[in-house]
């Protein structure tokens, strides 16, 4: 072949107390990046849909990716064309998603059949570039659905079944928050009270989810170690999560923010939309919205 193009969704990480080991693909909303074949040797980044993300291969995600899966292979070119579907700083996996996204357009451009784990050492080494070598994001985005972070040295990744009952509704709002500012206001360290109450708060998510059982989600989706640390950078959210929570949703920042993710029923999207809408605007600010299930399938290739 002499030209590849892969779509990797974005996703949601954390769900309340699942910091930096729970995440979950999002339907209808990702990156695409196009890999070509090119005469001169190594990895080039042709175009950015979004003028912001930086042309340069080793400081753009898609391309340290690339160029990690192809590392140690005879001198090949490739050019890389990235359309951003996902915000900036949003909370949606951004940086993630390019990153997969590049991973595996190369594999399957030049035919090496990586596995994913392979694929995901690769993301790592460019997410670890611009929001930490974490993989709450990358996982969810190449595995898809929703998937346990319980190792990266070697890599244990665990799908877990959500119920075809519970949707996502996103919210972003009209401003962004760097992940590495929102990283460094975390805590050193925790209280035991606060240890024991994520671990509880994270098995009641993940039973929560398998059963549909949302009041069970609603109960367990608090988060005593990221959120508390943050609330300064996320003004409108505080406002934003009772009105969900009075609507009906389990409603938590995913990732470093800004966007916010609630969990409800199906058919309940709307009420819930619009509740959490209405709050930001009434704090200034306006808001995109995204509802949607949960992506099965993860990144892909699709047709040119």
């Amino acid at each position: 072949m002499d030209a590849v193009r892969v779509y990797a969704p974005g996703s949601v990480s954390n769900l309340g107390p699942g910091f930096d080991c729970l995440g979950a693909a999002v339907a209808g909303k990702g990156d695409v990046v196009t890999a070509r074949r090119v005469g001169a040797p190594g990895v080039r980044v042709a175009s950015v849909s979004d003028p912001r993300i930086p042309l340069a291969a080793d400081r753009n995600t898609a391309a340290v990716a690339a160029a990690a899966v192809l590392r140690g292979l005879p001198a090949v070119g490739v050019e890389l064309a990235i359309e951003k579907g996902l915000p900036l700083a949003g909370g949606l996996g951004g940086s993630a998603a390019s990153a997969v996204a590049g991973a595996l357009a190369v594999s399957a451009l030049f035919g090496l059949e990586a596995p994913r784990e392979a694929l995901l050492a690769a993301a790592l080494e460019a997410e670890a570039l611009v929001a930490g070598r974490h993989a709450d994001n990358i996982a969810p985005c190449l595995w898809g659905g929703l998937v346990l972070v319980l190792g990266l040295d070697p890599p244990l990744i665990v799908p877990r079944p959500v119920h075809p009952g519970l949707r996502l509704v996103l919210l972003t709002p009209s401003y962004s928050v760097e992940t590495a500012r929102a990283r460094a206001v975390l805590p050193a360290q925790v209280s035991r009270a606060d240890a024991i109450a994520q671990a509880a708060g994270l098995a009641g998510v993940l039973a929560g989810l398998e059963q549909g059982d949302l009041d069970l989600v609603r109960a367990s989706m608090s988060d005593r170690i990221a959120e508390p640390a943050r609330l300064a950078l996320y003004p409108g959210y505080v406002e934003a999560r009772a009105a969900g929570w009075d609507a009906g949703a389990g409603v938590a920042v995913s990732g470093a923010g800004p966007t916010v993710m609630a969990i409800v029923r199906a058919g309940d999207e709307g009420a819930v939309a619009s509740a959490m809408q209405q709050a930001y605007a009434r704090a200034g600010f306006e808001t995109t919205l995204h509802a949607a299930a949960i992506d099965p399938l993860g990144a892909r290739v699709v047709p040119a």
